[in-house]
């Protein structure tokens, strides 16, 4: 069984561990319906169902609060990273397409949360301390894409794994405002630029749009 993002906290953690869990993750939730100038810990309590003192319990300030719902996101996506890493092998170049159209597939099985991800991510351009975890992170996902395409053939592995994460955020982008659009455009394109960046051939029907 797939790991989808953020799930509920297993029962065998700590109760403690898991109402802060359920706080963060009410807090993607107010941040993807509200933006980020709607994040209270007066509405993150009630969207989580818990006593106002919980959420300043565990979080004294509202821009703490911001930073660690951020990081609790991005740790979640790693997960799910990892997940499908050991589901979906990388052995040539079609699997890199398929691996990262999953990975839209199961974020977009919860549009919400890829909202609040590209509102905090416009946060932490004005705040210095979760822009350095951001960037941490994006470094995380470069290295990762970098291995694989640099077996693969990627003259220059790390700036073509830039460029794969580049175009899969222009597509996050583009069906977070026309939700129409299909996984499987993203998937040609991947197959398109990854078969350019490692100088093999795309599948048949991989450069045409009626595929």
């Amino acid at each position: 069984m797939t790991r989808g993002l953020l799930e509920p906290a297993p029962p065998t953690l700590p109760q403690a561990e898991r109402r802060r869990r359920a706080i963060l993750d009410a807090a993607l939730r107010v941040i993807a319906s509200a933006g980020v100038d709607g994040l209270t810990h007066r509405r993150v309590a009630a969207e989580a169902d818990v006593a106002l003192g919980s959420t300043t319990y565990y979080f004294a300030s509202r821009e703490e609060l911001l930073r660690e719902a951020f990081r609790h996101y991005l740790a979640e996506v790693t997960i799910a990273l990892s997940s499908l890493e050991r589901e979906k092998p990388i052995e040539r170049e079609a699997d890199v397409a398929e691996a990262l159209t999953e990975l839209a597939r199961r974020e977009f099985a919860t549009p919400a949360l890829v909202l609040a991800e590209y509102e905090l991510i416009l946060y932490a351009a004005r705040d210095p301390i979760l822009a350095r975890d951001f960037n941490a992170y994006e470094r995380g996902l470069e290295a990762r894409l970098a291995g694989p395409l640099e077996r693969l053939g990627a003259d220059r592995p790390v700036d073509a794994a830039r460029t794969v994460i580049d175009l899969m955020r222009g597509f996050e982008l583009e069906r977070l405002t026309r939700p129409d659009t299909s996984t499987e455009d993203l998937r040609r394109r991947l197959e398109v630029v990854v078969c350019a960046l490692t100088r093999t051939e795309p599948a048949v029907g991989a450069r045409s749009p009626n595929h």
